[in-house]
């Protein structure tokens, strides 16, 4: 009697995990990625918790003419009572992405968003001399409008996030870049301690907590770290 007794309980306790595992894993689960028109590409936006990306989905033809492909990263950044601010980025066929700061507002029932930011412009041998404003805009695709474009995310793999992604650049005439202390201007995306060096030189990607962390996530692509010059490490 004993023995059956502690059968039971042992089951009843199994059981009891399992439903607040099944509780806890509906929890914390991201919601689906939703569909968004960007000034004629398709892109799908990823939410986890205050965190959000905006990836390629479907690049219009100029956009696959600088680089972008279906997963690229588009924008990185957190929401916080109704707006969005992190680093966006652009397209260079010479240069490269090129990060820049962003912010805006969620607007019309969240059904579109609008980032603005100082987009950089850049010579010939990609160093920035000037900037001008440039707004991002997102527009939330219906069902019926973003149901073929649904079918072909479920053929796209998770993206690893990396800076590979934006709008076109610009075209500007060679110019020199504005003077700093150091003799030359340094463009920081991210608020991390430690930065990734990109194919621009000037730019950095700053989204790294330690130095370690940099170079780990970095190693096959046999990037520099460098410490955040606006952290102060």
């Amino acid at each position: 009697m004993i023995r059956a007794e502690l059968a039971v309980a042992a089951i009843a306790l199994i059981a009891t995990g399992a439903v607040a595992s099944a509780q806890a894993q509906t929890q914390t689960a991201s919601p689906e990625p939703t569909i968004w028109d960007h000034n004629g590409s398709v892109v799908y936006l990823v939410a986890n918790g205050q965190s959000r990306e905006f990836h390629y989905q479907k690049p219009r033809a100029g956009m696959l003419d600088v680089g972008a492909r279906p997963g690229s990263l588009l924008f990185r950044g957190e929401i916080d009572n109704g707006q969005y601010s992190g680093t966006a980025y652009i397209f260079s066929p010479h240069c490269g992405p090129i990060p820049f700061q962003v912010k805006g507002p969620i607007l019309d029932n969240d059904e579109r968003i609008t980032l603005t930011g100082q987009t950089p412009r850049l010579g010939r041998n990609c160093r920035a001399y000037d900037s001008s404003t440039s707004t991002l805009e997102f527009r939330r695709l219906k069902p019926n409008d973003g149901a073929q474009s649904q079918e072909q995310f479920t053929a796209v793999t998770a993206p690893r996030v990396e800076s590979t992604a934006g709008s076109e650049l610009p075209s500007a005439p060679t110019a020199q870049p504005p003077a700093t202390s150091q003799g030359a201007s340094v463009y920081v995306a991210g608020k991390g301690k430690y930065c990734k060096e990109t194919a621009v030189r000037g730019y950095l990607d700053c989204f790294y907590a330690s130095f370690d962390a940099c170079q780990k996530s970095n190693k096959s692509a046999n990037t520099r770290c460098v410490p955040n010059p606006n952290s102060g490490t």
